[in-house]
């Protein structure tokens, strides 16, 4: 399957980010949130220190939740608390150089490995070594850098889950 949505220009926006198929029928929204003024306060301050994501579907129910955990660990090592519908999951940076960002999560016995290379447009999604989902940028500069193309080449991960890990991944690198 193939999607398409347009991210906002300042990382900072709260505005509704539609995800729609290659049809271009609306599949469902995200938006990033901060749970209290504070965080507000401080992601101003320091540059994207606190990420929290919900998505919704077409009706407007929460598919998707990710709330930064907040702790002295995670100052070094990200983490954040996703809930995807019924089941729930920790998601870490696992990140050792900026060129290559990654993360790292166990879902339903299945070990997923979100990557991108040095100057390359494309994040990939690995469940076990094998790309499930990629997601490509259309070009390098705004806005061109904003449209995304998002493939779902497995069943076993979501549109919900590639669009709200990748806006995620896009915020934080």
């Amino acid at each position: 399957m193939i999607y398409k949505t347009k991210l906002p220009l300042l990382k900072m926006s709260t505005a509704p980010i539609i995800l729609m198929d290659e049809v271009g029928n609306h599949v469902g929204t995200m938006r990033r949130y901060y749970s209290t003024k504070k965080q507000k306060f401080l992601n101003v301050i320091f540059d994207n220190i606190i990420v929290n994501i919900h998505v919704f579907d077409q009706e407007e129910k929460l598919c998707a939740n990710i709330q930064e955990i907040i702790t002295m660990k995670t100052m070094i090592k990200d983490k954040w608390n996703v809930q995807l519908g019924e089941e729930s999951f920790i998601c870490e940076t696992q990140t050792k150089i900026k060129t290559n960002p990654q993360f790292y999560y166990e879902k339903s016995n299945a070990n997923v490995w979100i990557k991108k290379d040095f100057a390359d447009k494309v994040v990939r999604f690995f469940i076990d070594q094998k790309v499930v989902a990629h997601v490509n940028v259309e070009g390098f500069v705004p806005p061109k850098s904003c449209h995304l193309t998002i493939t779902i080449l497995d069943s076993r991960v979501d549109i919900y889950e590639v669009a709200s890990l990748y806006y995620l991944f896009h915020l934080k690198y």
